[in-house]
């Protein structure tokens, strides 16, 4: 492949990755405006960003074990013809339910690429590669979930709705060419066994109850009756998922890699630290316009996707040469020293202060993606690499919905009524966030210690 075509390829992946995020908070702004529109109520039209996320979430196991078998370029370049004809169809929708319709067959295409973007680079690129190729994705990824919302507010203020799902066509139309023309074919491992579309099918179910009873718990009450029900439901479904597969020859998760110290801690190194960074992101505008009285948000809001650009290429580029788990280590270092900073000193910092304890977390976190990526897929077969992959964005869009019902739930514990935080619910979100780091540490740690055993006892029956 010549390094113009992988540029191009690399453009392309990366335009997939920025606007599957970007298109998912571009919208909820508008939300209340959609109530009007429509004639609906409010509870119906969260469902155009709802709807979307959970759909790509459900799904992205699903598409990336679809990758392994017929193919990730297929299905990545495939997604984008899906995404970008949707998004169109959505802008001319004339009722709720067609929008809605429309807007999930969008969240399938998003799904198809996002689930393979991951493979492509580790098996197109060479090794030395793919550590600073994650790590320029990661950093379309933050910036397209960071600049949806504000692109969402301009568009609210200045143009029609229909604006929302027609302004990122024509880039959508770029990638979808420079995939095209630019992605090459690779030799696929021919798979034996029919596809498991009943794990398949109940691992969506279990995802998405997960996600709504996360989703709504602070709303509904963690101790409701719906909530309980739901809960009870996901035990049925995860017991269901269990017994299922352990009878199958292919399952529809390759449990074998899961048992790698490698890839399941790296899972949940991806997964903790998109559950750190939320909370955070979510949590500190409720301060600052509260407690700090700070009525422009904009400052802080790009300090984070700004250290993030400017930290995720370096750390891939970084892992190539050097040790990702030095980087993995150094990123959750500084994401916990900015929550512990915020757990013990916020009322005494400035905004400026504040801004940069907001920056320290984006750069731990531009640490941490891309190294932790490329370390999990450097141990992944190559005939798992699309469920892995898969498995990998699982854990960040799990993470953000976690993240967020985390730090709402416990600034307004279980009340489902608005009401003022106190500053040491602040604190207490901070804290929790300090632990989920500190446990973090832990298994990275312990994962390391097991890996180095596995070292030392494949060299000792060399000898």
């Amino acid at each position: 492949m010549s390094q113009r075509q992988r540029f191009f390829m690399m453009i392309a992946i990366c335009l997939g990755a920025f606007l599957s995020h970007f298109t998912a908070g571009i919208v909820n702004v508008s939300l209340p405006q959609f109530t009007s529109l429509f004639q609906t109520e409010l509870a119906i039209a969260q469902w155009i960003t709802t709807g979307y996320l959970l759909v790509i979430a459900s799904l992205l196991p699903f598409m990336g074990k679809l990758g392994d078998r017929y193919g990730h370029r297929v299905l990545h370049n495939y997604g984008f013809l899906v995404f970008t004809v949707s998004s169109v169809l959505v802008a001319f929708s004339t009722t709720i339910t067609m929008l809605l319709a429309f807007r999930i067959v969008q969240a399938i295409g998003a799904a198809m690429f996002q689930a393979t973007n991951i493979a492509l680079i580790a098996i197109l690129l060479p090794k030395e590669m793919r550590g600073r190729a994650l790590g320029i994705m990661s950093t379309a990824v933050a910036l397209g979930g960071m600049t949806g919302p504000i692109a969402g507010g301009m568009i609210a203020s200045w143009l029609s709705w229909e604006w929302l799902f027609l302004m990122h066509v024509p880039v959508a139309i770029l990638a979808t060419v420079l995939a095209f023309r630019y992605i090459p074919s690779h030799e696929q491992t021919k798979k034996v066994g029919s596809l498991d579309l009943v794990g398949a099918g109940l691992f969506m179910l279990l995802v998405s109850s997960v996600i709504i009873a996360i989703s709504n718990g602070n709303v509904w009450g963690w101790a409701s009756e719906g909530m309980l029900i739901l809960f009870g439901g996901v035990f049925v479904l995860a017991w269901a998922f269990a017994w299922w597969e352990r009878r199958q020859s292919v399952p529809f998760l390759p449990v074998a890699v899961f048992r790698l110290s490698a890839v399941s801690s790296g899972l949940f190194i991806s997964f903790t630290s998109f559950v750190l960074a939320n909370l955070v992101l979510v949590v500190l505008p409720f301060y600052l316009l509260d407690q700090a009285h700070v009525s422009s948000l904009t400052a802080g809001y790009m300090a984070y996707p700004l250290l993030l650009a400017l930290t995720g290429p370096f750390s891939g580029w970084a892992s190539d040469r050097y040790r990702a788990g030095s980087l993995i280590f150094a990123g959750l270092g500084a994401m916990g020293a900015g929550v512990t900073v915020l757990a013990i000193w916020l009322e005494a910092l400035s905004t400026v202060e504040i801004i940069a304890v907001l920056a320290l977390i984006g750069a731990g976190m531009g640490l941490i993606a891309s190294p932790n990526n490329s370390y999990i897929m450097r141990h992944v077969p190559m005939e798992h690499a699309g469920a892995i992959g898969g498995m990998i964005a699982l854990t960040r869009n799990a993470g953000l919905v976690v993240g967020a019902a985390l730090g709402l739930g416990m600034m307004n514990g279980e009340s489902s009524q608005a009401v003022q935080p106190t500053i040491d619910a602040y604190r207490a979100v901070f804290e929790a966030g300090g632990l989920i780091c500190l446990s973090s540490l832990l298994v990275w740690w312990y994962a390391g210690r097991l890996e180095r055993q596995k070292k030392r006892g494949a060299e000792v029956e060399k000898a």
